[in-house]
């Protein structure tokens, strides 16, 4: 039966801070501008089965690093620019057809996992 409780209590905390982290996303989403970035620098390696590819992109004297997928490198070169969304207090940025709506719904489905999870535990004492 504890099993609901902890399980409950590590998804209700684990949603909330990947709530906030998304949070920062979605504002960066909402109230960005697009804008022209430079690539800095290309992925190491583009082809194989490696989850994490990242380049960097050049803008304003700032670097940001942001991870790609495999076929970035196909159709783009180092020192061409690209259109990424940047927001200047945010330290990261995103392409502009990426969004971070879905995750709500997932974070908001696991938190109520979590909650139910509790109430199961006090429910069943």
């Amino acid at each position: 039966m504890k099993l609901y409780l902890w399980g409950g209590i590590i998804l209700v905390f684990t949603s909330l801070f990947f709530s906030v982290i998304n949070y920062r996303e979605y504002v960066v989403e909402r109230d960005g501008v697009v804008v022209d970035m430079q690539i800095a620098k290309m992925p190491e390696k583009c082809k194989g089965i490696r989850l994490s590819r990242y380049a960097q992109f050049y803008f304003e004297g700032k670097t940001y690093t942001k991870q790609v997928k495999s076929t970035f490198c196909e159709h783009h070169r180092l020192g061409e620019t690209v259109a990424l969304k940047y927001l200047p207090e945010a330290d990261f940025v995103m392409f502009p057809s990426e969004t971070v709506v879905p995750a709500f719904y997932l974070l908001a489905l696991s938190l109520a996992a979590g909650i139910y999870g509790v109430v199961v535990y006090f429910r069943r004492r």
